[in-house]
């Protein structure tokens, strides 16, 4: 009879674990489809792989906006098209600072609060916090 119980058991929780993996792998594919449709917007080749990018997705006047920051070459861009910016030394470490529009974009980058954390990139808009992208890796 245990054997049995055991079996029924097993097989109740491989039907779990395969469940678990395709759900995983749904959120996967349309993350990456996500990701694809932004490069393409965009004009980058690859977003994955190169650390060299920051963004950041939000709704902006009831529309969605997108700020990229590379980060090799300290440009900004918005939807896709790049806009002018400066560049300055502060107290927390330097500020980029951009037009969205009308509205007065600042990117705030500082060193993380542990060494292996590494630079922390902050984005305000109007000084209102926006908040990271969950697909976007520091």
């Amino acid at each position: 009879m245990s054997v049995i119980l055991t079996a029924c058991k097993n097989s109740r929780q491989r039907a779990l674990e395969k469940a678990l993996k395709k759900k995983e792998n749904k959120k996967r594919e349309k993350r990456e489809a996500a990701r694809t449709a932004l490069c393409e917007k965009l004009g980058i080749d690859d977003i994955e792989g190169e650390n060299n990018v920051k963004i950041w997705t939000f709704l902006l006047n009831g529309e969605p906006t997108s700020v990229v920051l590379h980060r090799d070459t300290l440009e900004v861009a918005c939807n896709g098209d790049l806009v002018e910016s400066t560049s300055d030394f502060c107290h927390c470490g330097s500020t980029i600072e951009f037009r969205v529009g009308e509205r007065r974009g600042v990117i705030t980058t500082s060193a993380g609060s542990k060494p292996k954390d590494g630079m922390t990139f902050t984005l305000t808009i109007d000084g209102c916090l926006v908040p990271n992208s969950p697909s976007d890796t520091d």
